[in-house]
């Protein structure tokens, strides 16, 4: 039998246990709740700072978390620094400047680097003592072209006719024509403001080459062609029924040099190149061509130093000279342009009626001082006679006498205007250039006039 002190402790120990137990209880759920509150407060800690931060991958599906790579591990995005992320301007390369050469330098010219669809210079010059007449010049358009005398328009940047408006334009004073010039003047207006730029060029010529004309009228009617010509001639832009000019359509396995062939050019390949703006390269079958026939012939000037370049037949030897018209043309002969030129000292280039030595053109050529044996390469910057040489030869027996003369460019382009050659004809590097596409052996006359 259990002592009664031992039942009554028993007893206490039970209801003791279970005061504990409820209190365990109580203190668990007490720590249970702090957790979740301490769970929930940290997540909404998280979210703020996520929030303020520009939302990181928040409402952001799993694949577009890791896309942006902001939540792929489950971690904070670093917060960027807002400068920092900006772009840095990366200073801009420094601009390269052309390599300009000294004066009397000589530049080494290449088929395959000669500029195309570039215009001569265009010039009507004078002599270096005396003062250029006033006459007609056309409006100036902007494009870039081959050097050329300051005041020369550029070659068209499309194929739209670069038609000028008569009124303008500084044109001739027609008052000083005699009637029967003065209305072929009018109709050459009216032609242009219709544009039928040919018929123009055929009505202006008319008056050019009449001998009852003053030489300042003549040199207006020259500028007013010349602008003229620039579409005509030296651009691929084609006209109704100039008889100058055809069309041919590039073959499969063509080139320039065929091309000329096939067609009989009396031009070298590089004016059709030059003309048609086109290269080597960039020909392509079906591509059509303007083909400005020729032959073409030079006048020149001394007095005036000046070449005058003509379209037109060409003439036997006994006929040079035969009819009474002006400016050194010939019948049948159409005025193209003009370039300045630099002449013999002392007057020794001979006057007379010449012609392209069949042969004779050359390209950087090598040469000989006759005078004193003195030799330059031709790749010597000091040569004399520069990039081109086109050799003549007389057509009579009177100009037979004179040999070794010839055109051809110069390393003194001071001398231009003067007269300081040996004899032959000087001219600027980019005039020549064209020059001697134009002008061909036994079929190209050039006079040399007073």
């Amino acid at each position: 039998m259990a002592l009664q002190s031992q039942t009554l402790r028993g007893s206490s120990n039970v209801r003791s246990s279970g005061a504990l137990d409820k209190a365990n209880r109580s203190g668990s759920k007490r720590v249970v709740g702090l957790a979740l509150l301490a769970l929930i407060v940290g997540a909404g800690f998280i979210y703020l700072v996520r929030s303020r931060d520009g939302g990181g991958a928040a409402g952001l599906g799993p694949q577009q978390a890791k896309a942006d790579g902001s939540a792929a591990s489950g971690t904070v995005p670093p917060v960027k620094d807002p400068i920092a992320a900006m772009p840095v301007a990366t200073p801009a390369a420094p601009k390269i400047e052309p390599t300009v050469l000294e004066m009397g330098g000589r530049t080494r010219h290449s088929n395959a680097t000669t500029p195309t669809n570039a215009l001569p210079a265009f010039t009507n010059a004078t002599k270096s003592t005396s003062t250029p007449t006033s006459g007609a010049t056309g409006a100036a358009t902007t494009q870039t072209a081959t050097p050329a005398a300051p005041g020369a328009a550029p070659p068209p940047a499309t194929g739209t006719p670069m038609v000028r408006d008569p009124l303008a334009s500084t044109q001739p004073d027609a008052s000083g024509l005699p009637g029967e010039l003065a209305a072929v003047q009018g109709l050459a207006e009216r032609a242009i403001a219709e544009k039928r730029v040919v018929e123009a060029r055929a009505q202006l010529n008319k008056i050019l080459v009449d001998p009852r004309v003053g030489e300042k009228d003549r040199d207006g009617i020259r500028k007013w062609m010349t602008d003229l010509n620039k579409d005509l001639v030296f651009s691929a832009n084609a006209f109704p029924n100039d008889p100058m000019v055809d069309s041919y359509k590039v073959e499969k396995g063509d080139s320039l040099i065929k091309i000329s062939r096939k067609v009989n050019s009396v031009t070298e390949s590089g004016f059709i190149q030059r003309v048609n703006g086109v290269s080597p390269s960039t020909l392509r079958v079906g591509q059509q061509l303007k083909i400005v026939k020729g032959p073409f012939h030079a006048v020149v000037s001394k007095s005036a130093f000046r070449m005058d370049i003509y379209s037109g037949p060409s003439v036997a030897p006994s006929a040079i000279g035969g009819s009474n018209l002006a400016a050194g043309a010939e019948p049948g002969w159409i005025y193209i342009c003009s370039f300045p030129v630099g002449l013999g000292e002392k007057g020794v280039t001979p006057i007379g009626a010449f012609t392209v030595k069949d042969g004779s053109k050359l390209i950087n050529p090598p040469w000989v001082n006759p005078r004193t044996g003195e030799k330059f390469d031709k790749d010597d910057p000091k040569n004399p006679i520069g990039e081109r040489w086109i050799g003549l030869v007389g057509m009579d027996e009177k100009t037979k006498a004179f040999t070794g003369y010839g055109i051809h460019g110069t390393v003194a382009p001071e001398s231009i205007g003067k007269e300081m050659s040996m004899g032959c004809v000087r001219m600027n590097a980019g005039d020549v250039e064209v020059v001697y596409e134009m002008l061909m052996g036994r079929s190209s006359v050039v006079k040399i006039v007073p």
